[in-house]
């Protein structure tokens, strides 16, 4: 008995799951069509180069300091 429980819990689960879904997609593609967005093209090369670039890699970065006297250095509250 409790194997079926957990079988119509776990099928209502994914069921409910599953409208969810749905609903959420329908309703973007009504949004999409009241609001008019069309599809838009990938930019140029020479448009692309005027653009801030969000993503990708950027080379590391080194952190050079001189060193400091060890008198300096140490904590004057000990």
């Amino acid at each position: 008995m409790r194997g079926l429980t957990i079988l119509i819990a776990t099928t209502l689960t994914f069921g409910y799951g599953f409208a969810a879904t749905a609903a959420m997609t329908a309703g973007r593609v009504d949004t999409h069509r009241r609001a008019g967005t069309t599809e838009t093209a990938a930019p140029t090369p020479t448009e692309a180069a005027t653009r801030v670039w969000y993503g990708g890699m950027l080379a590391p970065v080194t952190v050079e300091a001189a060193p400091i006297d060890p008198a300096a250095a140490k904590c004057p509250l000990t």
